[in-house]
């Protein structure tokens, strides 16, 4: 089972999480476009920090809402989200083949990553994007729209799971602006993930389990305590007691 990490979301003065801590305990890693965080020096040092640690390297484009870290909803013209989509990307697989690599996988951040997992024209406008590219690999929830382009576009879908996210029955994530949406607890992210990676199961917010088979594995560098959370969840996954 594979972990990955949302990194490279500081800008300028504005510091966001410690990529350089994480890094160590990840075998993938999506890196924003500058669009909700990010800027060209830090995907620059991004990518040379995970080149340097053998973590392949996804793109992780938003919709245009720094002010919001991207977690607000825009509902554009699907010409529109091509657009930005293919501007951000692009930079970033430049930037990577630059550094002599190329790019491993496409991931959507935050509001853009949900609602196109519902939006046919969207998931469609994304998995162009990756075409365009020679993205190989599209992440994204399962079952959902983004699963199913990528998928009729004979791409690669890895279907994610989040560690340090509370699921509602539904099997959708808990929403943000609700009490205990986040798993704080090292230990308790690591029960996630080995319930995740071992059973297919997750337990909801209703303490009931519920089957959820993922592919990879996602914790936010933007939370509190990611790296404790990352150590723990490798020890985990690499079957350490």
């Amino acid at each position: 089972m594979e972990l990955n990490a949302d990194l490279g979301e500081s800008w300028y003065d504005h510091r966001v999480g410690d990529d350089a801590a994480l890094m160590p305990y990840l075998d993938a890693c999506n890196l924003a476009c500058g669009f909700h965080g990010g800027d060209a020096l830090t995907m620059v040092q991004t990518i040379d920090l995970a080149l340097n640690h053998g973590v392949r390297i996804g793109a992780h484009p938003s919709f245009p809402d720094r002010k919001h870290f991207g977690r607000r909803t825009l509902h554009l013209p699907v010409a529109q989200l091509r657009a930005l989509l293919l501007y951000q990307v692009s930079a970033l697989d430049g930037m990577v083949r630059a550094a002599g690599s190329k790019l491993h996988h496409l991931k959507p951040h935050g509001a853009l990553y949900h609602f196109a997992d519902g939006d046919r024209a969207s998931a469609a406008a994304i998995v162009e994007v990756m075409k365009l590219l020679d993205i190989p690999t599209l992440y994204g929830p399962p079952g959902g729209e983004l699963q199913r382009a990528a998928e009729q576009a004979g791409r690669t879908f890895y279907a994610e799971g989040f560690v340090d996210r509370v699921y509602e029955p539904s099997l959708h994530l808990r929403s943000r602006q609700l009490e205990n949406a986040s798993i704080d607890d090292p230990k308790r992210a690591a029960e996630q993930a080995r319930k995740l990676a071992r059973e297919g199961k997750v337990t909801a917010s209703d303490g009931r389990d519920y089957p959820l088979r993922v592919q990879t594995l996602c914790i936010h560098g933007d939370h509190t305590g990611a790296v404790d959370r990352a150590m723990a969840v490798r020890r985990e996954l690499d079957g350490a007691k």
